[in-house]
């Protein structure tokens, strides 16, 4: 059974109120109420009602003062339909510039209201499911398909390196050796397992995750402080990998890790090349270890 929606009606007449709440009521809304412009705000932070019914003339504060106070606010999106005795034009239009559903005056005709209200909740639905479809359609571009890790593209997206304090770039060992032997199907195995361990091995509420390419990867860690521990324990980990359970040759299972850190002095070009060049001496130097830049 759906939860009925919630509508809150913000009036000082309680007359108005009563015959709003019988018919709404009647039409298996869920009914709120405030008096007052300062309650109508604490009422709509408690409910987060799907549509409010505002008057416009109150006694504290006025229903276009309480609807610039929520338009203010990002990401609010509940339809308001003003509900005013005020009929002069100009009252009208700054109700609908203030970004209004819609603006009906009173006495309003029921039946109209009721076409009015599930229009604007019925709109409500369709930008919720817009917005749904285009959040998923954004997290799929994002993403990397195979490993589930964010991909090279939304790394580009990622403008403020003072939010982190160290980069890691990772890099399979002898990951052609595995392509070549037991086949891409086994490789790519191989890059979800290595992708799992790095993403649980971060901390995902403020450090980032990427496939950078092939058998690459990169991190940014929001820390600086327990950046080579959280390498170590990357590599530890690849190195006690369940590899052997796909693969038999259990030593193969291993990467080579460069860290970068200090990233206020440069650019974010120049600090993925610090962690690239210290990949690249955890490789000359034997593989299986990290480098710090």
């Amino acid at each position: 059974m759906s939860l009925r929606e919630k509508i809150l009606i913000v009036d000082d007449e309680p007359h108005n109120v009563q015959i709003l709440r019988i018919f709404l009521n009647s039409l298996n809304y869920s009914i709120h109420t405030a008096e007052c412009g300062t309650e109508a705000l604490a009422v709509y932070d408690e409910i987060r009602p799907d549509l409010i019914l505002l008057d416009v003339m109150m006694p504290d504060m006025s229903g276009f003062d309480v609807c610039k106070h929520w338009m203010s606010q990002g990401g609010f999106d509940t339809p308001i339909i003003f509900l005013s005795a005020n009929v002069q034009k100009k009252d009208i239009l700054q109700g609908l510039q203030l970004g209004a559903f819609d603006y009906l005056t009173k006495p309003y005709d029921l039946d109209l209201l009721e076409m009015k209200v599930n229009y604007a909740l019925g709109q409500k639905k369709k930008l919720q499911r817009l917005l749904s479809v285009t959040e998923k359609l954004s997290e799929k571009a994002n993403t990397d398909a195979l490993t589930g890790l964010y991909n090279r593209m939304y790394l580009s997206e990622v403008d403020n390196l003072t939010d982190y304090g160290a980069m890691l770039m990772i890099d399979m060992d002898n990951f052609k050796a595995i392509n070549d032997t037991y086949g891409h199907l086994i490789g790519d195995q191989v890059l979800k397992a290595i992708a799992s361990i790095i993403q649980k091995t971060i901390k995902p509420d403020n450090d980032l995750a990427f496939r950078f390419g092939g058998d690459e990867f990169l991190v940014l860690l929001h820390e600086e402080d327990g950046a080579v521990e959280t390498a170590q324990e990357i590599i530890r980990t690849v190195n006690e990998l369940a590899i052997g359970s796909i693969i038999e040759q259990k030593d193969i299972a291993s990467v080579s890790i460069g860290v970068a850190t200090s990233f206020e002095q440069y650019s974010f070009e120049q600090i993925i090349g610090f962690a690239d060049q210290a990949l690249m001496r955890s490789k000359q130097s034997g593989k299986n270890q990290i480098t710090i830049y």
